[in-house]
């Protein structure tokens, strides 16, 4: 009885190793075919994600003068022209998820409003990372055209102010 009680101990260690070692097999083997099976991370547009976005500008900013006057400091004929300008002179290009006109009402809605890259972000439906890197090409752009769009200060005193008695004390020096 001795000799037989050691026989299945044995076959049953000898059991348990198999089994144990076919879990690991086939557990490492589900998890190969798990990170097969992951889909990749596209980079193309995503349609309702943009669909939802342009819904924004249209509802939010270009729905009238008004609105675009509130939200970008600019009335939606001279907002166009500005991004037709950065567009022609190649200072600015659409890319895969962000137009031009985005990437300027990102900008104009950032600096008119002091606001921070997370309320933005909010808005407008990206990443504050998004949000810095187009912030940075447009100011990049604007940077660009100071010659044309930034006029020194005159030094010249408006006549208005000057026969005044009440502002003529301080330009008098």
């Amino acid at each position: 009885m001795d000799r037989r009680k050691k026989i299945l101990a044995c076959v049953a260690a000898a059991h348990m190793l198999l089994s144990m070692m076919a879990m690991a097999i086939v557990s490492r083997k589900r998890k190969r075919d798990e990170t097969r099976k992951r889909i990749g991370i596209s980079y193309g547009p995503i349609d309702e994600i943009d669909r939802v976005r342009m819904e924004y500008l249209n509802g939010k900013i270009w729905k009238n003068d008004t609105t675009c006057i509130n939200m970008l400091r600019l009335s939606r004929d001279r907002f166009f022209r500005f991004c037709k300008v950065f567009r022609d002179r190649g200072l600015l290009e659409d890319t895969i998820h962000l137009c031009v006109e985005q990437q300027v009402a990102m900008f104009l809605n950032t600096v008119g409003h002091n606001l921070r890259n997370r309320l933005v972000a909010t808005n407008f439906d990206r990443s504050g990372e998004t949000v810095s890197r187009y912030f940075k090409k447009v100011l990049r752009a604007v940077g660009e055209l100071r010659n044309e769009l930034i006029r020194p200060p005159s030094l010249e005193t408006p006549t208005k102010i000057a026969g005044n008695p009440r502002w003529d004390p301080f330009f008098k020096v």
